[in-house]
């Protein structure tokens, strides 16, 4: 099979693996009682998002369905369809909403308005279900004084460095067992990685038979910090913007040599699969589509837990 860049055939595994539950090396990962998406842990009360991020989403498999966070009225949901046949997602209400997702694709459909639980379903025999739950948005905070963007520079925020003593669990997810179960499933292979603290960034290396891959961690102050070092360090290593659905609603970059870099939150992602000599695994994975299927399976690791 030679592998296309899409969200279903790059994104399938990892996701599935992600949200599963993730911990830090040495945790143990939530709701890990069983290999379907229903066994997922019940998403906790978080503050809301209006984007179409991965918070947002809605994830389908043959064995279970995802519920997304708790959303704004008329909030915009992603569903991603990782079953190999058609899926329509209807609110049990019959009128609330409903959307049909092609087998491998994705559909979006609004929120209702109203604050409420909502539970849906997909399929018809041996059914799935989820919840849908919209929640009243606070009141407005204050808005705080905007603050200038870092100068154009892939050096990390110097201000999070020097505070940082230690890695974040978020940030260690890259050495995780979720991450290293997705390595395993791809390319048929464990492997050990290694870990490393400069205290800037945490990176975690990954020995395979075609070379070794890299998975690094930077922490800045804030979102804003986070999208500007993304930016720049994208544009080090002639990674290009990943336009579409394909980016989740993050700022997202990706090289057809194998690297790519997204941001989240305060946190820069970056994935290095150039070290790699050519495919790997038994479906022939190109370094470009192993590195964009990795990346998405640390992002499900921070979307469980933020």
């Amino acid at each position: 099979m030679k592998p296309r860049f899409s969200i279903a055939a790059l994104a399938a595994l990892a996701a599935a693996v992600a949200l599963s539950g993730c911990a830090a090396p040495g945790t143990s990962a939530p709701g890990a009682g069983g290999p379907g998406l229903s066994h997922m842990p019940a998403p906790t009360s978080m503050s809301m998002q209006s984007h179409a991020g991965m918070e947002s989403m809605i994830h389908i498999d043959a064995q279970g369905v995802s519920s997304p966070i708790p959303l704004a009225p008329g909030a915009e949901v992603t569903v991603m369809n990782m079953d190999t046949k058609e899926h329509t997602v209807a609110s049990d209400d019959g009128s609330s909403f409903e959307v049909a997702v092609p087998a491998g694709g994705l559909a979006t459909f609004k929120a209702p308005a109203q604050p409420g639980d909502y539970p849906f379903h997909s399929g018809t025999a041996a059914a799935l279900h989820g919840v849908l739950t919209v929640a009243a948005a606070p009141g407005a905070a204050p808005a705080a004084a905007a603050k200038p963007a870092p100068a154009a520079t892939a050096t990390p925020p110097a201000a999070k460095a020097a505070a940082a003593k230690a890695p974040s669990e978020a940030a260690k997810m890259v050495c995780a067992d979720e991450a290293k179960a997705t390595v395993k499933t791809i390319t048929g292979a464990a492997a050990v990685p290694e870990e490393g603290w400069d205290g800037t960034a945490y990176s975690c290396r990954y020995p395979l038979a075609k070379g070794d891959f890299i998975m690094t961690v930077t922490e800045a102050a804030d979102s804003t910090g986070a999208q500007a070092f993304a930016r720049d360090l994208a544009a080090s290593v002639q990674a290009a913007p990943i336009e579409g659905l394909a980016n989740l609603g993050l700022p997202g970059y990706r090289s057809t040599d194998g690297q790519v870099v997204f941001a989240k939150d305060n946190m820069t992602l970056q994935v290095d699969a150039t070290g790699l000599s050519g495919p790997v695994g038994p479906e022939n994975i190109s370094p470009a589509d192993f590195a964009y299927q990795m990346a998405t399976t640390i992002l499900g690791c921070w979307t469980a837990h933020h």
